[in-house]
């Protein structure tokens, strides 16, 4: 009996909105029916049961933290990627998935000391039209030859410096940051699936933390104290690069330090101080993901 081998892994090359994205980790893809109906037994003993709603949805991990904010806010278009296939040679063997219309709604930062920042980053599709369902939003085209070229992602992987406002922050040992818009999203006529998919610039929801080894006393009270009873005040970190590459700044306005958590433990050396924070907007000059007043920036180090 012939041996089947139908298996394919390694996904590479992802393009989405328009930017090329490297150091991909993980593609997660969910693929259905949002609305499944089930009647009452009346004397079946099995349901009758009906589906509507097809959707197109998932998440993308990668090492190219910088570029989640140029997804956010990139122009809604197609998000492509590849799958090495198993036991076929390189020039036909690979898979190209195809996605069309993947509105991106949310992304989030996270850097861990001794390892590579990354960005994950949401997406739900929308239906070209109202005859569009899975097929036509989640797309392949097999025996493909290797992608063209090899996307460097320059990862981050330390935080060099910190500050919130004029206080230095010291041993920062771990950072995240993320920003969600809400998600309008509808199917109604004789719709297969969502013909309205909108992320909306308004009640975003942009949060994260910082936690640090700075056990610094002033006043009687730790910094991080005082970060908490601190005002709002923007947060600027730098982070360096790998392969030597330009380190970058990240700058998220008018941080707001929430709380604060101590773990001191006898089997780690050093306590750790863990503050979450949310930015808090200023009526007098808005904050926006795009103009003058950005909520966040991420550029290279002057």
């Amino acid at each position: 009996m012939t041996t089947v081998n139908k298996r394919a892994g390694l996904p590479e090359a992802i393009v989405i909105n328009g930017v090329d994205t490297g150091g991909t980790m993980t593609i997660a893809i969910q693929a259905g029916y949002d609305n499944i109906m089930r009647s009452n037994s009346d004397g079946f003993e099995v349901p009758v049961k009906d589906k509507e709603v097809q959707f197109v949805r998932g998440t993308i991990v990668t090492q190219a933290w910088t570029l989640g904010l140029d997804i956010l806010t990139g122009v809604v278009g197609t998000y492509v990627f590849y799958e090495r296939k198993s036991g076929v040679a390189a020039a036909t063997g690979y898979i190209l998935h195809t996605i069309t219309n993947p509105v991106v709604y949310s992304f989030n930062i996270s850097l861990n000391q001794a390892g590579y920042a990354t960005a994950t980053i949401m997406f739900e599709c929308k239906a070209e039209d109202e005859t569009k369902g899975i097929a036509d939003m989640w797309a392949q085209t097999d025996s493909q030859a290797a992608p063209s070229a090899i996307i460097d992602a320059k990862g981050g992987y330390r935080v060099k410096t910190t500050t919130h406002g004029a206080v230095s922050i010291y041993h920062v040992t771990a950072f995240s940051f993320g920003i969600s818009m809400p998600l309008d999203k509808a199917c109604n006529d004789g719709d297969v699936g969502y013909t309205a998919v909108d992320a909306r610039l308004s009640e975003l929801v942009c949060n994260g933390s910082l936690t640090s080894q700075d056990a610094e006393i002033a006043d009687s009270k730790l910094k991080a104290i005082d970060l908490v009873l601190a005002s709002p005040a923007s947060l600027v970190l730098t982070v360096a690069q790998s392969q030597a590459a330009a380190d970058k700044v990240i700058t998220i306005a008018r941080a707001d330090f929430d709380s604060l958590g101590s773990n001191a433990d006898a089997k780690s050396p050093y306590t750790g101080y863990t503050l979450p924070f949310d930015v808090a907007n200023d009526t007098g000059t808005p904050l926006t993901l795009a103009g003058v007043n950005k909520i966040l920036t991420i550029e290279n180090a002057a």
